[in-house]
């Protein structure tokens, strides 16, 4: 996921820069340079989308470039303000890991034989009953690729 960024320097020498999301109001970061900039504006897009879709709400499609520039320069007439010489327009990947869903509980009758070799490899190996089955699906379903799992 992916969305424009816009890297503003700071006018006082300092190499700073001031990274801001034209399509998500609030997402802010900064840098001691720009390299610093553009590490800190993706770890505040990771986040801010994180925390996005973790509350249900909706993203927003990512704006062009240009469209990001042009809602730079309205934002910045309505305000009153002027724009700073020297902005940049970069598109910022975000690095959203998605949790994990919780496990879901099962109920499944087997022979008793089958419980209890299952339970003595699970032992051999380290893992829980439901450890070993859920390894022994994954790799039965890979293996034959009827449903790849990872």
């Amino acid at each position: 996921m992916y969305y424009p960024a816009t890297f503003t320097p700071h006018n006082d020498g300092s190499g700073r820069y001031d990274v801001t999301f034209a399509d998500l109001p609030g997402c802010v970061s900064q840098g001691a340079s720009l390299e610093d900039a553009l590490r800190m504006g993706q770890e505040a897009l990771s986040l801010h989308i994180g925390s996005m879709i973790e509350d249900g709400d909706p993203l927003p499609d990512p704006s062009s470039l240009e469209q990001a520039r042009q809602k730079d320069e309205a934002d910045a007439r309505e305000e009153g303000y002027p724009l700073p010489e020297g902005r940049l327009y970069q598109f910022v990947v975000a690095d959203v890991k998605k949790k994990e869903a919780a496990p879901v509980r099962l109920s499944i009758s087997l022979k008793p034989v089958i419980v209890e070799r299952i339970d003595s490899v699970a032992a051999e190996l380290g893992l829980t009953r439901s450890g070993l089955i859920a390894v022994a699906t994954r790799e039965y379903c890979n293996r034959m690729q009827a449903c790849p799992l990872s």
